[in-house]
């Protein structure tokens, strides 16, 4: 028997750890994790070129985004007239009633300033199937560069306040209708109720990074430009197990002396704040 657990824990340990997926709210998803894709992202090449969503990681001179991506060109097989789509794993919104005010947040971009008349929709819908999500009346569909987003990212939002109750899904399609664009990147994807934030709370989603460094139990919180103020952080009980005064545009939260399980930080600069959710591993 401790021959059998040492060979799990040596085989364990040569594998990368699979991302780990919320389903209830506040969901936040960066795509710093390249893992997430097919575990908590599904993807489907509906046009069947072979060519579909995938996780990218960008130097400085596109921003350094660690995003999801999909083509309309490539310079192997020129015009891809994409029919791409990714969707999520189930969100639980069974504890919430129409009364309530839920919302998705994103970001899109074109990559390239030029070529950015990228077309896009995103839908919730109660299924995850392709016909469930093109029958949802709760979809948003537009160009990227026509809302702000031409070579930089820009702060979208789509009211699904209607499908409270359910168990519900998001999904991200990537259209060629408008002729030989390039490249459309999605990231920072969230979904929060006026029960968990208040509108000046997701103000800045559009600066603010944050991610979970297993290797030193640290939450890395990270802007470009807004300087962080204070963090509360609760237990699933509620309780407020820490709270410490920040005052740099970058923070490492030590978290080694608390226990594993899930944890809701509220995060503060000097304007407004926001909640995120931590997994402690």
């Amino acid at each position: 028997m401790k021959r059998l657990l040492l060979l799990i824990c040596i085989i364990s340990a040569n594998y990368p750890l699979i991302a780990q997926c919320y389903d209830t709210l506040p969901v936040t998803e960066t795509f710093d994790d390249s893992s997430v894709i097919g575990v908590c992202w599904n993807v489907s090449d509906k046009d069947g070129d072979g060519n579909n969503w995938y996780w990218r990681e960008y130097g400085a001179t596109y921003g350094g985004h660690k995003c999801l991506t999909s083509r309309s060109w490539n310079s192997v097989q020129g015009d891809l007239n994409p029919d791409n789509w990714i969707y999520s794993n189930s969100i639980d919104l069974t504890s919430f009633n129409s009364g309530d005010n839920i919302q998705v947040t994103w970001k899109v971009r074109g990559e390239n300033a030029t070529y950015s008349h990228e077309y896009y929709t995103v839908y919730a819908s109660t299924g995850n199937q392709i016909s469930d999500f093109q029958s949802s009346p709760v979809q948003r569909g537009e160009y990227a560069d026509e809302v702000g987003g031409s070579g930089t990212f820009v702060t979208r939002s789509l009211d699904i306040s209607s499908l409270a109750g359910n168990m519900i899904y998001l999904a991200f399609r990537h259209e060629n209708i408008s002729g030989s664009q390039f490249i459309l990147n999605i990231d920072d994807v969230s979904v929060s109720s006026a029960l968990l934030s208040t509108p000046e709370e997701i103000s800045n989603l559009n600066s603010v990074r944050h991610y979970y460094d297993l290797a030193n139990q640290k939450l890395v919180l990270k802007s470009d430009s807004e300087v962080f103020s204070e963090i509360s952080l609760f237990n699933v009980l509620g309780k407020e197990v820490l709270n410490k005064k920040l005052n740099s545009t970058q923070e490492y939260i030590d978290l080694s002396n608390f226990n594993r399980g899930i944890y809701i930080a509220k995060v503060r600069n000097y304007k407004s704040y926001y909640t995120i959710k931590i997994l402690k591993q």
